[in-house]
């Protein structure tokens, strides 16, 4: 099934139709004597790559066939992958993605039965599990953010109760440590994302913007107001901030908006989701919506829909997706919901 999906040209194909890579050369093993030299340009072009690739990876079979569906933007189109992963300290050992909860640059965060958590490359279909969260007092705490530093990683993980307590894993330590407290009161955490060592929180009920310092584990209040959205997003785009969200009159969700922060700490409106695309998007019944973006490419997706559009903030074009192969699956069970970085250089 998945030739169906994989194109032979695609830089990428190699990878994921390879097994577990611990070395970008490896792939010389996969190919017959005739085409050493194919193999040899393709590790280079690998190694060499800029990185640009980009996935959506939006929705997958966590039962049946352990397999992803990721949309590739820039050529259109969807492939398939194994969610089946090998460990690179253990390469016996595999482990299959049970949920995503986090991700950032190449890695994801996911979990892996009995509560433990795992970090993956799925490009290079290899995983890390990291140690449990140092235990709180007061609240469980949960993975917040991940940090893709390309040569090592972070987790940023909070416990939110009568104040905000916080604890960093570092992948080079492979330890957890406990860091800043904020004095405030939240109901919940929302989206995050990282800026020029900060990482910016948008947090609900009261809406407010927070900022974590990598460097020294504080936190701080960002002066700025937060308007009042459903399913609002906080996303990044050219190191600028940007807020998605849905306005809503008397309950029922009317519009669909994208705003900037600019210099002076005020939210530009960009755009509104057009009218014709904003109602069947909701199929005239809309609720909630959720928002996977990344190098200013934004999806739009309901779950239990098989319908997705996109909008690219550069070149302000709006477009639906193709089908997905996973086509029927769209139970809640079967949402993803990330966007991926391919990197054969992020080894974990």
């Amino acid at each position: 099934m998945e030739n169906l999906y994989f194109s032979k040209t695609h830089l990428w194909a190699v990878v994921i139709l390879a097994p577990e890579l611990s070395d970008v050369h490896l792939l010389r093993s996969f190919t017959g004597d005739s085409e050493c030299d194919e193999c040899d340009e393709r590790c280079a072009s690998i190694e060499q790559v800029p990185h640009t690739d980009l996935y959506f990876v939006l929705f997958a079979d966590f039962v049946r066939h352990h397999i992803a569906a990721a949309y590739n933007p820039i050529e259109d189109n969807w492939i398939l992958l194994p969610l089946s992963l090998g460990s690179s300290s253990h390469p016996t050992t595999c482990c299959k993605i049970q949920c995503a909860l986090i991700s950032d640059g190449a890695l994801v965060l996911a979990g892996h039965g009995n509560g433990s958590m795992v970090v993956a490359n799925l490009f290079t279909k290899n995983y890390k599990s990291i140690p449990p969260m140092i235990p709180s007092m007061t609240v469980q705490p949960y993975a917040l953010a991940i940090i893709d530093l390309h040569s090592s990683f972070k987790v940023i993980a909070v416990s939110n109760a009568d104040r905000v307590y916080s604890q960093m894993y570092d992948s080079e330590t492979n330890c957890w440590k406990i860091t800043g407290i904020y004095r405030g009161r939240f109901a919940l955490f929302g989206s995050s994302v990282y800026l020029d060592g900060f990482l910016f929180c948008l947090t609900h009920g009261p809406e407010k913007l927070l900022s974590y310092e990598l460097s020294s584990g504080l936190w701080g209040l960002v002066n700025v107001a937060i308007p009042n959205l459903a399913c609002s997003q906080l996303l990044l785009h050219q190191k600028a901030l940007v807020l998605v969200g849905g306005i809503e009159e008397v309950g029922v969700m009317k519009r669909i908006g994208i705003w900037e922060l600019n210099d002076e700490k005020h939210w530009r409106l960009i755009c509104f989701m057009p009218d014709h695309l904003f109602s069947k998007l909701g199929h005239g019944n809309f609720t909630h919506f959720h928002v996977v973006d990344r190098q200013g490419k934004i999806c739009f997706c309901r779950r239990g829909s098989a319908l997705v559009l996109m909008y690219d903030l550069s070149q302000k074009v709006w477009w639906w997706l193709p089908p997905c192969p996973l086509g029927g699956w769209w139970g809640m069970n079967s949402w993803f919901g990330h966007a991926v970085e391919p990197r054969i250089d992020v080894l974990i």
